[in-house]
C-alpha cells in the first residue's frame, strides 16, 4: 500500500512539472524580465477569439508610483500605419481615390511625382527618403519644401526601402479626400465603429489617469523620460496615436471579421507586395518559421509589438512605456511557447558595484567605437558606427549577453590585464564570429558642437573640462559663439550626444540648444548621469 502512495505522488509531481499552461510559462517568462527591470508594460495573448493571457507590469508613473494596468495608455509609433493604410484603403473602395492615383495629383510639381503613386507609398516602393526629423516635418508646408529638395532613394517601384515619407504624406492625402482631417477620418471609418475609445492621437495633451510615461531608463532608483518633442504634429500619420492593448485586440478582432475592410480588400493589404515582406500598410515577417502579420513601434519612451499567427489565429500584443530592445525577443518568445519551440527564460544574477564599474569606459575597434555604461546596476553599450544602444543581461561580473529577435545571444565578454584592469571587450555574434575591442579610455570626454562654434557641427569640438578633480562637473570658459544652435557631443562624434527637449531638459538626441553670439561660459553637470543638467551663461 504504501509503495503505491509514493508511486502515486511522484506520477503527480512529474504531472504537475509536465503540465504547465502556456498561460503558466508566458507569466514566468514576462515576470522574469519584469523582474530585471527590462519590460515595463501590458501584454495581452489570445487564441480564436479568446484571450488566454492579460497582464500588466511596472509603473505608469515613477513619481507617483502608480501602477501599470490592462487600461494603461501608451504610444504606438508605427503601429499607426496600419491605420493610416486602411483609411486609404476604405477611401479606395468608396471611390475617393484610387491606389493608382499619381502623386501630383495631390502635390504638383512633386519632382517625378507622375511615376509615383499611392500604392508605392503604401508599400514603402516609392523611392521617397525616409525622414523623421521635427523640424522638417513639423507641418505639411514644411514637409514638402524639405522632402521636394530630396533625391529619391531609387527608381519608384523598383526596390523597397521602409520611409515614414511615405506615410506622412499619404495622411495629408487623407485629409484632401476624406472631407475630413486625417484624424477625424481615422476616429470616424475606425475607432468610433470599433468601440475604441482609449485611442487617439494628441498624447502628451491627454488628460486621462490611465496615460503612461514614456522611459528611456528605467531602474528602482532613477528614470530618465523619452524626448518630449514627440506632439501630434509629429511623427503623423507614420505614427502618432496611442491604444491599449485591448483597443487594439479590438481593432484586430474587428479587421478579422471584415467590420472595417471587404474580406478581399483585407486579404490584398496582408498579402506581401511582390516580394517584399510588406503589404499595404501591414508587415508580414515570419517569427520562429511562422507566418506573422501585424506592425511594430518604437519611438522616445515607447515600444510596442502587434502581430497575429493566422494560421493559428493567434495574437501578440505587447505595449511598453519603457524603450528597451529586449521587447523584441521577448513576444518571440511566446510563439515559442505556443510551438514548443526552445526559449531561454532569463536568470536574475545580482553584481556587485564596483565590479561592473571597472567596465565602464571606450572601447575601440578599427570600425567602430564601443559606449559602456553603467547606471544603478545596469550596462549600457552604445556603438558609434550604428548609433545603436544595447543593454546587457549579466552571466557573471564579466560576461555578459544580449539577443536578437529570434533570441541568439550576442555575448560581450570583459578582460583584464596583469593588473587586473579592465582592457578588452569581446564580442561574439551568433555566428560565431568574434570582434575584439581595445579600452582606450575609461571615461567619455564631452565637448560642444554646432552652427556656432567656430568648427561647426563636424568639429573638432570644443573641450569641457573638469574643475578640481571633479569630473562629473565639466566647463568651458569664455569661448565665443556665431548666432547659431549647439550641442553637446562626447568624443568628438554622433555617438552619444544630447541636446533639450521642449521643455528645456537636456535628453539624449535632443533639439538643438538655440544661442546667439556673445561669450559664454558652458557647464555640464554630469552627477546624475540619467538627467544631467548644463547651464549657457552668457557674459
Amino acid at each position: 500500500m504504501m509503495k503505491n502512495v509514493f508511486v502515486i505522488i511522484a506520477i503527480f509531481f512529474c504531472f504537475q512539472a509536465f503540465a504547465q499552461t502556456k498561460e503558466e510559462k508566458i507569466s514566468q517568462l514576462i515576470n522574469s524580465y519584469n523582474q530585471q527591470t527590462r519590460f515595463n508594460g501590458s501584454v495581452l495573448v489570445a487564441q480564436k477569439g479568446k484571450i488566454l493571457f492579460e497582464k500588466s507590469y511596472g509603473i505608469k508613473n515613477f513619481q507617483t508610483q502608480e501602477k501599470n494596468t490592462n487600461q494603461s495608455i501608451y504610444r504606438i509609433y508605427s503601429t499607426t500605419k496600419s491605420f493610416t493604410a486602411t483609411t486609404i484603403l476604405l477611401l479606395n473602395d468608396m471611390g475617393k481615390l484610387s491606389l493608382h492615383d499619381k502623386l501630383t495629383k495631390y502635390f504638383p510639381n512633386f519632382p517625378k511625382g507622375d511615376s509615383i503613386t499611392i500604392e508605392q507609398l503604401l508599400t514603402h516602393t516609392s523611392g521617397i527618403q525616409n525622414n523623421t526629423n521635427p523640424e522638417d516635418t513639423k507641418d505639411e508646408k514644411t514637409f514638402l519644401n524639405f522632402i521636394k529638395a530630396q533625391p529619391l532613394d531609387f527608381s519608384p517601384g523598383s526596390q523597397w526601402n521602409y520611409s515614414n515619407s511615405n506615410y506622412y504624406l499619404l495622411g495629408y492625402i487623407i485629409n484632401k479626400t476624406a472631407g475630413m482631417s486625417y484624424q477625424k477620418a481615422i476616429q470616424k471609418y475606425i475607432l468610433n465603429p470599433l468601440k475604441m475609445s482609449n485611442t487617439g492621437f494628441g498624447f502628451n495633451e491627454l488628460k486621462n489617469k490611465n496615460k503612461t510615461t514614456g522611459y528611456e531608463f528605467l531602474s528602482k532608483n532613477n528614470f530618465k523620460e523619452g524626448v518630449a518633442y514627440n506632439k501630434y504634429d509629429h511623427p503623423h500619420a507614420a505614427g502618432a496615436m496611442y491604444s491599449t492593448v485591448e483597443d487594439l485586440y479590438k481593432y484586430e478582432e474587428g479587421l478579422k471579421s471584415y467590420k472595417i475592410l471587404k474580406k478581399e480588400t483585407l486579404e490584398k493589404a496582408q498579402k506581401p507586395f511582390h516580394n517584399y515582406n510588406y503589404g499595404y500598410g501591414w508587415d508580414m515577417s515570419p517569427i520562429k518559421g511562422k507566418e506573422t502579420v501585424g506592425h511594430d513601434g518604437a519611438g522616445p519612451g515607447f515600444v510596442s509589438r502587434f502581430f497575429t499567427i493566422p494560421q493559428d489565429n493567434i495574437s501578440i500584443i505587447v505595449l511598453s512605456n519603457l524603450r528597451d530592445e529586449s521587447l523584441y525577443p521577448m513576444p518571440n518568445k511566446i510563439v515559442s511557447i505556443f510551438y514548443n519551440l526552445p526559449y531561454e527564460v532569463p536568470t536574475h544574477i545580482k553584481i556587485d558595484t564596483n565590479k561592473l564599474n571597472q567596465l565602464k569606459g571606450i572601447y575601440n575597434t578599427p570600425d567602430s567605437n564601443f559606449y559602456i555604461s553603467v547606471n544603478d546596476g545596469i550596462v549600457n553599450l552604445v556603438e558609434s558606427s550604428t548609433r545603436n544602444f544595447k543593454i546587457f543581461f549579466p552571466e557573471n561580473d564579466r560576461k555578459f549577453y544580449t539577443e536578437n529577435n529570434d533570441g541568439d545571444k550576442i555575448r560581450f565578454e570583459f578582460e583584464s590585464d596583469k593588473d587586473g584592469k579592465v582592457n578588452l571587450l569581446k564580442i561574439t555574434s551568433p555566428d560565431g564570429k568574434i570582434t575584439e575591442a581595445k579600452k582606450i579610455s575609461d571615461s567619455f570626454s564631452w565637448g560642444i558642437t554646432g552652427s556656432a562654434t567656430p568648427n561647426g557641427w563636424e568639429g573638432p569640438d570644443i573641450k569641457l573640462i573638469s574643475e578640481n578633480g571633479n569630473n562629473t562637473v565639466l566647463k568651458a570658459q569664455n569661448i565665443l559663439l556665431k548666432s547659431g544652435e549647439i550641442k553637446f557631443r562626447s568624443n568628438d562624434e554622433w555617438a552619444l550626444d544630447m541636446g533639450i527637449n521642449e521643455n528645456g531638459y537636456l535628453v539624449e538626441r535632443g533639439n538643438n540648444i538655440q544661442v546667439q553670439a556673445g561669450t559664454y561660459d558652458i557647464i555640464l553637470d554630469m552627477t546624475n548621469e540619467i538627467n544631467p543638467t548644463y547651464q549657457v551663461i552668457k557674459k
